[in-house]
């Protein structure tokens, strides 16, 4: 397998969970990655934190990343709603996220009278706020932004938790109204980070805890997939889900056991 460049998820992969612990062996696989010079840009379907924090995070587990290899989608969210138009919205997610969308100069809401509904993590979701987004896209024609679909993360306890995607789900149902997807496995996505490292697809290694999303997402515009097992999957049971073309090249149980696997030459 020779590859040219790395997309690699955060949390599950360089982290455990939301506790911005380092994975075992992944510091030391990033300072390899430095001295080959190889170009890598972190993917991350983060809600909870701006990309400042997720860096700062990042820099006190040992890492030495840098804004600009920051991939988040909240930025790519923002981008699109921007296109269409969209000033005033509800975001469902905690403070942190709200104030995300205010920074990028949205008026963000809590009413249903808005353009757009964006989701994220928000886990004090309440019936209230559901029926406000439900509302807002039913009586008021607004868009809905889905910031993922993933099913599932490890929270700050280590615990699998059901993530965006549940309650993007829930909403949909309710609504019949189709979410745009900004963050992985969106294609465009995919392709402003591999436009950013100045790389095709088939010359990069997608690393990832999800193969569900990321992974299978990664397979479909062509790239190499690394399942790691040391974030929301703790097995390959899950992998009886997909159909050949998108179970993932390898697996490994933690990102660094990628140089003992020989995919990697470093």
């Amino acid at each position: 397998m020779t590859v040219r460049g790395l997309l690699l998820d955060v949390e599950g992969v360089l982290v455990a969970d939301k506790r911005y612990a380092a994975v075992a062996g992944a510091v030391e696989l990033i300072r390899r990655v430095r001295a080959a010079r190889l170009p890598l840009r972190l993917i991350t379907n983060n809600t909870t934190d701006d990309k400042r924090a997720i860096i700062a995070k990042l820099t006190d587990a040992g890492f030495d990343f840098t804004l600009a290899e920051l991939h988040t989608c909240t930025s790519a969210a923002v981008g699109h709603l921007h296109e269409i138009g969209a000033r005033r919205v509800l975001v469902l997610g905690n403070e942190a996220l709200q104030q995300i969308f205010a920074d990028a100069g949205f008026e963000v809401e809590q009413a249903s009278d808005v353009a757009a509904v964006v989701v994220g993590l928000d886990t004090e979701l309440t019936y209230d706020r559901l029926r406000l987004a439900c509302e807002a896209l039913v009586r008021h024609g607004a868009a809905l932004v889905a910031l993922h679909r993933n099913r599932l993360y490890p929270d700050a306890a280590g615990r699998v938790s059901p993530s965006v995607g549940a309650i993007v789900a829930a909403i949909q149902f309710a609504t019949q109204v189709e979410p745009a997807v900004c963050g992985k496995p969106s294609p465009r996505y995919f392709q402003q980070a591999l436009d950013d490292m100045g790389m095709d697809a088939r010359d990069v290694l997608i690393v990832s805890d999800d193969p569900l999303s990321d992974l299978a997402g990664g397979k479909r515009m062509g790239m190499r997939t690394a399942f790691v097992l040391s974030g929301k999957y703790a097995d390959t049971r899950v992998l009886a889900t997909l159909p050949p073309s998108e179970q993932p090249d390898v697996t490994v149980p933690r990102i660094g056991d990628l140089l003992s696997a020989n995919v990697l030459d470093l």
